[in-house]
């Protein structure tokens, strides 16, 4: 597709849309939710359990629970690169298989922690094996064509929203059970490891993800499929990371999906310690299980918008959405500090209405990384490349996604204790950081417009 042709104008010149393979698509999204649904299961308790450890209490919690968050997302950095390159050699399935059944095994351990050091090593391992968005993503490019990516990556998307969903619905509902479940789960076990069950039933989706991958989902890689005969051999080779870099609006997307992975973590791990922090700290004082309520609430507000977007997208160029959606950003942190003032009037209706309207608003946020899925499709060099295309995207917005969370609670626990800027220091760097993230939709549209900007111009 030619750098100056969006997706609606694509559409008028292939009246005919190919059917999408529901199977195996369905199959794919089944096991991509398990990523998301992986990384937030801890955000409701992962406070709490810092507390138990007898770290922490309160907002000063935040040091703690920022570093096994980021701990992931360190791993992820590490991980994601070259799982995707990997999938380019070996092939998607496995990539896959072996990330399963990874977040099977360190779900558990992690569930079975009791010092804080086995925390962040469990976690920085599952970490790892959720590492293989990359190969995940090339499945839908290579099941998917310039008719009908417009649907199937928005779709696919979806699956983080249900992730993200039934991840913290998870966690709140099914940590500590011998309190919250007496006549099922007051033994002596679950006593000892009151978060547990959350993570085992995040084993058991995994090993669910496992024998879906063996059974059903087919390999995709080019040069691993019956008909790459008739592909040149070029296209069946990866790039380098060098080659890949050397394309104006790869690079453009690389640096915009940084900046907004960073924006849009930032918001997770802020809105979760905020949620949990007493009211003096500038925090909203939610349990656990009303903390999982409220990002249930968020994840099935992305599940509807995200519905909807093939439709924005058939209708409007994707960068114009794109750009669109990320000016949101500043005016969701904005209106955070509003919650905690409306929380100490005890306007227990008013606040959870603030609080769904600052979780709706950062869902229109968080669309445009379905739309940086397609520029990646559109931009990648050749078939064979999607998966390293994918890992280095997904690479550098794990990078900047790893650094929020220690940054953001650092800033939060800091701002509360000191009392900077009125205890709102860290309200003004995010929108600061989130007005900076939404001028790059205008850099990747001027190298994606400009006359000989396709990615195979560029590659001998």
């Amino acid at each position: 597709m030619s750098p100056g042709t969006d997706e609606t104008s694509s559409l008028l010149s292939h009246p005919h849309i190919t059917p999408l393979p529901k199977l195996q698509l369905a199959t794919l999204f089944a096991i991509k939710t398990l990523i998301p649904l992986s990384a937030t299961q801890v955000m409701p308790y992962i406070n709490e359990m810092v507390e138990k450890f007898g770290l922490s209490t309160g907002a000063d919690a935040g040091y703690y629970s920022g570093l096994v968050g980021s701990s992931f997302g360190i791993a992820q950095l590490l991980s994601m690169y070259y799982w995707g390159r990997l999938s380019d050699n070996i092939g998607r399935l496995p990539v896959i298989l072996v990330g399963t059944l990874g977040v099977s095994i360190t779900s558990t351990l992690f569930g079975l922690s009791r010092t804080f050091p086995m925390m962040l090593l469990t976690r920085f391992l599952s970490g790892i094996f959720c590492g293989t968005t990359g190969a995940i993503h090339s499945v839908v490019g290579e099941l998917s064509d310039e008719t009908n990516a417009s649907t199937a990556f928005p779709l696919y998307d979806i699956c983080s929203a249900i992730g993200f969903a039934v991840g913290p619905l998870i966690g709140g509902t099914f940590a500590n059970p011998a309190e919250q479940y007496p006549a099922w789960f007051d033994t002596p076990f679950f006593r000892a490891y009151p978060y547990i069950l959350p993570c085992f039933i995040t084993a058991l989706a995994a090993v669910v993800a496992s024998l879906l991958a063996v059974f059903i989902l087919e390999e995709t890689l080019p040069k691993k499929r019956k008909d790459n005969e008739n592909l040149p051999h070029e296209e069946l080779t990866p790039p380098s990371v060098r080659t890949l870099l050397a394309i104006p609006v790869i690079r453009a997307i690389c640096l915009s999906t940084g900046a907004l992975g960073f924006v849009a973590g930032s918001f997770n791990h802020v809105f979760v310690l905020m949620a949990y922090a007493p009211l003096v700290q500038g925090g909203l004082a939610l349990s656990p299980s009303q903390i999982g309520r409220a990002m249930f609430f968020m994840g099935t507000t992305s599940i509807f918008l995200k519905l909807c977007m093939p439709l924005l997208l058939r209708r409007f160029d994707h960068l114009r959405v794109f750009a669109a959606c990320t000016l949101v950003w500043p005016f969701t942190f904005a209106l955070m500090p509003v919650l905690n003032a409306v929380a100490r009037q005890s306007q227990s209706g008013l606040l959870w209405a603030g609080i769904r309207l600052v979780l709706v608003m950062s869902r229109v946020g968080t669309m445009v990384f379905s739309i940086v899925m397609i520029l990646v499709r559109e931009t990648a060099p050749g078939p064979a490349s999607l998966g390293t295309t994918n890992g280095l995207t997904e690479f550098v917005q794990s990078a900047f996604g790893s650094l929020s969370g220690v940054v953001i609670s650092s800033l939060f626990a800091v701002s509360a204790s000191k009392h900077l800027l009125g205890g709102q220091l860290w309200v003004v760097f995010s929108i600061v950081v989130a007005l900076l993230a939404s001028g790059f939709a205008e850099r990747i549209r001027k190298h994606r417009n400009a006359p000989g900007a396709g990615a195979r111009v560029h590659l001998e």
